[in-house]
């Protein structure tokens, strides 16, 4: 069985036990447990995306975005890309404190893969808590004011600030005329 299958199955889980009632015998220890081998499962699963898409508007938190009805964007127009990475580590800062995130590079290409343009270290996504959190949207704003009409693929790279797994996705994009 894959990583990912893997993944899948304690998230399937973890939904399971947390919506059983006290009556079926569940406890709190029983879904530490389960907390406990997601997390070890997604310290074994490579660094990827769950979903990574273009949306109309900034995110306003995990799981809460406006898909994007296409790709073509106006010229002057930002592209705003929201991702939900699974696989990141967790640093332990100190004090009860994890932080996790990512530095990110983006190269803009055309469709046949000749790199126009790119930044590295374009953003560093960080965030600190008290657990280690397994929802984490990436939001990207990027603007290619002055890219003539076309076709391009924007390419970010994302490296894990906590270990050194990194992805890259790749989103199609076109400026219409």
């Amino acid at each position: 069985m894959g990583d990912m299958a893997v993944l899948r199955g304690f998230i399937s889980l973890l939904l399971l036990v947390g919506s059983m009632t006290a009556g079926y015998g569940q406890s709190l220890q029983e879904v530490e447990n389960a907390q406990a081998a997601l997390i070890a499962a997604w310290e074994k699963t490579p660094l990827t995306m769950r979903r990574a898409l273009f949306v109309a508007k900034k995110a306003q938190g995990f799981g809460q975005f406006e898909e994007r009805s296409s790709n073509v964007f106006k010229a002057g127009e930002p592209l705003v890309a929201y991702a939900e990475p699974v696989g990141y580590g967790w640093k332990d800062v100190g004090n009860g404190m994890f932080e996790f995130g990512f530095a990110v590079d983006f190269l803009i290409k055309s469709p046949d893969g000749k790199i126009l343009a790119g930044q590295q270290d374009f953003a560093k996504l960080a965030e600190r808590s008290r657990t280690r959190n397994l929802e984490f949207m990436v939001t990207l704003t990027l603007n290619v004011t002055g890219a003539p009409p076309g076709d391009y693929v924007v390419e970010y790279k994302l490296r894990d600030i906590a270990s050194d797994k990194s992805t890259i996705l790749e989103l199609p994009f076109k400026i219409g005329s």
